[in-house]
């Protein structure tokens, strides 16, 4: 899976950031096992629409259902800029 590109969605109270990433391709049952990677992956392929999330460091977020091309991820105020580039590492 490739990043193709990130949206800024919202802000929140905390100070924490939450941007739409974009794919190339779906998330599989393959791609979602390997996220676990990043931090605590919870996934729950049994649901009508299979769940996925990931709690990284800091409190980053990762967010998403099986099978769509996008996700939702949450950036924690602190070490901001050392989740994203590990997250571009990840998905290049």
């Amino acid at each position: 899976m490739k990043l193709l590109r990130a949206v800024r969605v919202e802000d929140c109270f905390d100070g924490s950031s939450v941007y739409r990433y974009f794919f190339d391709s779906v998330w599989s049952q393959e791609e979602i096992r390997r996220l676990g990677e990043l931090g605590r992956l919870d996934y729950y392929p049994d649901f009508p629409r299979p769940f996925f999330r990931v709690v990284g460091p800091g409190g980053a977020q990762l967010r998403g259902v099986e099978g769509e091309c996008s996700c939702h991820v949450v950036l924690p105020r602190q070490d901001r800029q050392e989740v994203i580039e590990r997250l571009e590492r990840h998905f290049s």
